[in-house]
């Protein structure tokens, strides 16, 4: 679920609390068990997990907090009350969470029209995730989004931390994240972006395309109401790739904007009738950065076969990073 920043805080900025773990052995006896704790929410006295005593509790508070000190050593020209939180995405249960942090105002050096091409403008922003129930590390990525319609994309090489819940978590973000690293992806983002406006895409593989770039398939031997909500996904898609062949033209450029469209508001159950697509927005705007880095390597490749990707692009293997392909990401 996707909150905006008031709604959101107030769902995950829960007290959180770690408590021992006690397991009945026989008939009215209960023991410890030493190697493990129970973590539980406050509020509810919920239990969100139960993790090895070795597990360092992180509380998204402090996770906010670390994620500001990233976003001013990465932007050391911004003071740390400019960042504000945008959005925060999290399952009613609180068990994790993803908060967005964006900048009031300007970043210097960061903010780009590409007038060489495409003639557009985008902004940083940094997304902390956090969890109380050991299915997502903490991890910090920075990406990048389109003022005009707010579309946001994580790039392939972007700056991160992914750490397990231990001790030294502020250590090693200060060790990781800084402004070289993140003006390295800047500069290869452009380089990506300019390469795409240049690049001619026939309107008719638009759809399949966006398709492939975020792993979503159509199933095998649907149902007749399942194949009408399949056509109400496909019409979203159509309607969302129009929008952009109006702005752009027929580019790779406007195919871009479709997928990390598609990537930042993707079609729900409410919408089609069913849950064609089961990723997390974050997995879709990692797909989508995996999309630009390896479509731009690849169209300055030497004998890359752009007409035959475009005929199939799920069969023609793209540039990939050291010559490495990784099907998809965690959800």
């Amino acid at each position: 679920m996707i909150y905006n920043a008031e709604e959101g805080l107030a769902a995950i900025m829960f007290p959180v609390e770690e408590v021992d773990v006690f397991a009945e052995t026989e008939p009215g006896r209960r023991d410890r068990i030493a190697a493990k704790k129970a973590i539980i929410n406050m509020d509810t006295r919920a239990v969100l997990s139960v993790v090895g005593r070795q597990y360092g509790l992180l509380e998204n508070r402090r996770a906010l907090e670390l994620a500001k000190k990233c976003c001013t050593a990465a932007f050391p020209n911004t003071a740390p009350a400019g960042w504000h939180v945008d959005d925060i995405e999290a399952p009613v249960t609180g068990g994790h969470c993803r908060i967005d942090l964006r900048y009031d105002g300007n970043v210097v050096a960061y903010d780009w029209s590409f007038s060489e091409a495409v003639q557009d403008h985008y902004h940083p922003f940094l997304r902390v995730t956090n969890s109380y129930n050991t299915s997502r590390v903490f991890s910090i990525h920075f990406g990048f989004t389109r003022i005009q319609c707010m579309n946001s994309v994580i790039a392939e090489e972007s700056v991160k931390v992914s750490l397990a819940h231990t001790r030294n978590i502020e250590r090693r973000i200060e060790k990781e994240i800084n402004q070289a690293k993140f003006q390295k992806v800047a500069n290869r983002f452009e380089t990506y972006v300019k390469a795409l406006g240049n690049t001619g895409i026939p309107r008719g593989r638009f759809r399949t395309i966006i398709q492939s770039a975020l792993e979503i398939h159509r199933p095998k031997g649907m149902p007749d109401d399942r194949q009408a909500s399949w056509r109400a996904l496909e019409q979203i898609l159509d309607k969302t790739i129009d929008v952009y062949l109006q702005r752009f033209g027929e580019t790779a450029y406007a195919l871009l904007n479709a997928i990390t469209d598609i990537a930042t508001r993707p079609p729900t159950k409410e919408q089609v009738g069913y849950s064609f697509i089961r990723r997390e927005r974050h997995s879709l705007q990692l797909l989508a950065g995996r999309w630009v880095a390896e479509f731009s390597r690849s169209l300055r490749r030497p004998g890359f076969d752009l007409s035959g990707y475009l005929r199939e692009p799920s069969a023609v293997r793209l540039n990939a990073r050291n010559g490495k392909r990784i099907r998809g990401y965690r959800r």
